[in-house]
């Protein structure tokens, strides 16, 4: 029978290691590393400590900079993992010198980064136009929305947060009146401890709210309409995604497409766009000045955006500010050739929905509808007048008017199921009755984008935009930055930086040092 070497794998060795041989050309590690030593201004930094004379030695900003950079770029952003990083990873130790920071100093070096990421940005957009990096003919805008520090059931309006105060003192008072009849009765119950549990973190969160609406102020969004605040992060939004609705912040991005270079990196806490693009656009003409790229950035470089960044307002901009911007309104797709057969399966795919809710086939169209055009009255399939509850209804260039039904009416009729939608839900009828296109006007901002959009130029630089922007957040979901570690919109806006540092910093590794 062979033999052979006897081996053990659990038993250590101690060899020697030489800190710059870890950091090998090519490597993230080592742009990053050369980045920062050579081409970040840290003078900055030392405005954080009094230290001059008196007081312990503080750590190095470039040595922290490196730990946290490099920790994203691994998908690591706690704080205490990065210390331990700093203990056990060779690369960590490596780009920290040894030095081994403490959680806590990492921690507080992140939280007051809103102070300097800006110029660090500016730095590393610097030496990536001078390795000739950004292209400078395209750039795409996107958002990408994250969850933030901060629990969706703290959020609510002023009206419901007074709400959820109520019942959790009602429930309160509930536990306090069983505990005050057992007591009369000399009965005590086994669940008496964990129920005063439950009292006293009611009693907590009553307390919360109430320290929140004793200063709080109404949330208003771009339109006038409240929206809801969070105790715990007031500045962050609930928001829809395609996984749900989180509380969080929308991480917007201003990408080049030559490399995909990041050129703008800005958070918001709401979830609609479409007021956030003239604002944007004088970030990027700012930050592209500040990195010495162009002093007017959109002199030559064309803008693309999807549809939710379609305002009458921030195209109006674009136009104003002569702009060469494609941005998609709600319908460009069914104005597009090569999606001619989409409302075909759009049909099917609805019809397949009414089938499997069981929607009556036979419900009544707006043409069941008796419309008098000279009395300007309308008589339900039921042979019921409805009323006139608008006039010179305008939908999408066409001109209409608006009939609804009254409850006497619509309520006890034989024929709901055929003629509402839910007829559980919904108490009357209402319908439109189209009477032709509105009068010529003047065109309109989005009028005119629409007519701009649908040329070859138009469609080549949108279609573009999927392929310029949407890599990015890739890279760093695939990393694991998948939601933001603090509170406070500067503070997010702070890691959202340093999130899109990384993907520039790994561009420059890749294609400008190599």
């Amino acid at each position: 029978m062979a033999r052979y070497k006897p081996y053990d794998v659990h038993q250590d060795k101690f060899i020697p290691v030489s800190f710059r041989d870890q950091i090998l050309p090519g490597s993230f590690e080592y742009a990053l590393s050369e980045i920062v030593d050579q081409h970040i201004d840290l003078a900055p930094f030392a405005a954080r400590y009094t230290n001059d004379e008196t007081g312990r030695l503080a750590y190095d900003p470039a040595v922290l900079l490196k730990i946290v950079l490099y920790g994203y770029y691994k998908g690591i952003v706690s704080s205490r993992k990065l210390a331990e990083a700093c203990e056990r990873h060779v690369v960590f130790m490596a780009l920290s010198a040894d030095t081994r920071p403490h959680f806590t100093t990492i921690a507080d070096f992140i939280s007051q980064m809103h102070r300097e990421v800006t110029g660090v940005f500016t730095d590393v957009l610097l030496y990536a136009s001078e390795l000739n990096l950004i292209g400078q003919d395209t750039f795409a805008i996107d958002g990408c929305k994250l969850p933030s520090n901060a629990s969706k059931q703290w959020s609510g309006t002023l009206k419901e947060l007074r709400h959820k105060q109520k019942k959790l003192h009602t429930a309160a008072q509930k536990i306090v009146a069983r505990h005050q009849a057992q007591d009369a009765q000399e009965k005590l119950s086994p669940v008496v401890a964990q129920e005063e549990k439950k009292r006293a973190t009611y009693e907590r969160k009553i307390d919360k709210i109430k320290r929140f609406l004793k200063t709080a102020q109404p949330n208003l969004g771009p339109s006038g309409n409240e929206r809801k605040s969070n105790i715990t992060d007031p500045d962050s939004a609930k928001m829809s995604t395609n996984h749900g609705v989180i509380q969080g912040y929308n991480g917007v991005a201003v990408v080049d497409a030559k490399h995909q270079i990041v050129v703008t990196a800005e958070t918001h806490g709401e979830g609609q766009e479409a007021h956030l693009l003239a604002p944007t656009i004088e970030s990027t003409r700012h930050q592209c000045q500040a990195a010495g790229i162009a002093e007017d950035i959109f002199e030559e470089t064309k803008l693309t955006a999807d549809a939710g960044y379609s305002s009458q307002n921030g195209v109006q901009y674009t136009q104003d500010h002569r702009i060469d911007a494609y941005i998609a309104d709600r319908s460009h797709r069914s104005r597009d050739p090569a999606f001619a057969d989409a409302d075909r399966y759009k049909e099917r795919a609805r019809e397949d929905k009414r089938c499997r809710a069981g929607t009556n086939p036979n419900r009544f169209t707006a043409r069941d509808f008796d419309y008098d055009a000279a009395n300007r009255t309308c008589r339900c399939p039921a042979g019921n007048n409805l009323y006139r509850n608008g006039n010179n209804i305008d939908v999408n260039g066409y001109l209409g008017v608006k009939f609804r039904g009254a409850k006497s009416v619509c309520g006890p009729c034989t024929l709901r199921s055929r003629c509402l939608t839910t007829p559980e839900t919904t108490e009357t009828k209402q319908v439109t009755i189209f009477i032709g296109k509105t009068e010529a006007k003047q065109e309109s901002p989005i009028e005119k984008m629409k007519r701009k959009f649908d040329t070859v130029m138009g469609r080549f630089t949108y279609n573009q935009r999927i392929a310029i922007v949407e890599p990015v957040f890739a890279n760093l979901q695939n990393k694991g930055l998948r939601r933001f570690t603090l509170r406070g919109q500067r503070k997010v806006d702070a890691q959202w930086k340093l999130f899109t540092l990384v993907h520039n910093i790994e561009k420059i590794a890749h294609c400008g040092m190599s």
